[in-house]
């Protein structure tokens, strides 16, 4: 588990968008999940997920203080149901009275563990106030998890991209929560969007947005090559594959980059490329 930081870090890249990073116990590289407070006079608070009490004392005084600056806290918005995004949901729901909103199929996926109160999906759009630039677009964007959501700001072009991307490195996409395809679609779509600032669930704000995105895009179809070279011709498992397409990664990170290759192996199949044997390993088709 990562340590807690004394200060946690507090991020303000917009009018009425405060990002404090916190700490989780997240996938390297990352150390902290942001949570971020979208909006100018009601504020939704997206992905409250540390489970630890010093982080979630500074959360909590953070939305208590809102009400200083003629601000209010209306709900906890989950980007998708992964452990590392949820971990404080609960308890400021206890602490603050605030409802949970999430997609359907997240709240599915979490089920008794963390009941949500209001459903999100495409088109729904979260206020922050009157001004034309504090209307927040939900958008569905599956692929890193089946009811992975965004925020989108038009005007402003701003992203609260959940884990569609990290400051650092790049997102693990695993079955079965995680389809390649559909989410190289979500990335395309992002891009196409053009945002001027993309506030990520790790890591810093990202300014070089849209580029940013190009290059998930690009860096998977280079790895997806790798993948298609490692299949020599001869059956091979998955550990196996992983090692011979993930040169670059520490042998320690194997463990984790194996999703990520499964998710591309589960592409080719698809595409006619690749096929699983009875046994669990894959060849070229």
């Amino acid at each position: 588990m990562a340590e807690t930081p004394q200060e946690p870090l507090t991020m303000r890249p917009s009018d009425g968008l405060t990002v404090l990073a916190l700490p989780t116990p997240t996938l390297p590289p990352a150390t902290t999940t942001n949570t971020s407070l979208v909006g100018r006079r009601d504020v939704w608070v997206v992905d409250p997920a540390t489970p630890w009490d010093a982080p979630r004392a500074e959360l909590l005084a953070a939305i208590r203080a809102l009400s200083g600056a003629g601000r209010t806290a209306r709900g906890v918005v989950l980007t998708h149901h992964h452990p590392d995004h949820v971990g404080a949901a609960g308890w400021l729901r206890d602490q603050a009275g605030l409802p949970i909103l999430a997609h359907p199929l997240t709240a599915e996926l979490l089920g008794d563990r963390l009941p949500v109160d209001r459903h999100l999906d495409e088109g729904d759009v979260l206020t922050g106030s009157d001004a034309p630039d504090d209307r927040w677009r939900v958008l569905h964007t599956p692929g890193h998890a089946p009811g992975h959501l965004c925020l989108w700001e038009p005007v402003r072009r701003l992203l609260v991209a959940g884990d569609m991307v990290a400051a650092r490195g790049t997102i693990v996409i695993a079955p079965p929560d995680g389809h390649m395809t559909t989410y190289l679609t979500q990335l395309a779509r992002l891009a196409d969007l053009a945002p001027a600032r993309i506030v990520p669930a790790h890591g810093d704000v990202i300014d070089d947005a849209e580029e940013r995105l190009r290059f998930y895009i690009a860096h998977r179809h280079e790895r997806e090559g790798r993948v298609v070279a490692a299949l020599d011709g001869s059956p091979q498992d998955l550990p196996t594959l992983t090692a011979k397409s993930y040169p670059d990664v520490p042998s320690a990170l194997h463990g984790l980059a194996a999703g990520s290759a499964l998710a591309h192996l589960v592409r080719l199949a698809e595409e006619g490329r690749a096929r699983q044997l009875p046994d669990g390993r894959w060849v070229s088709a």
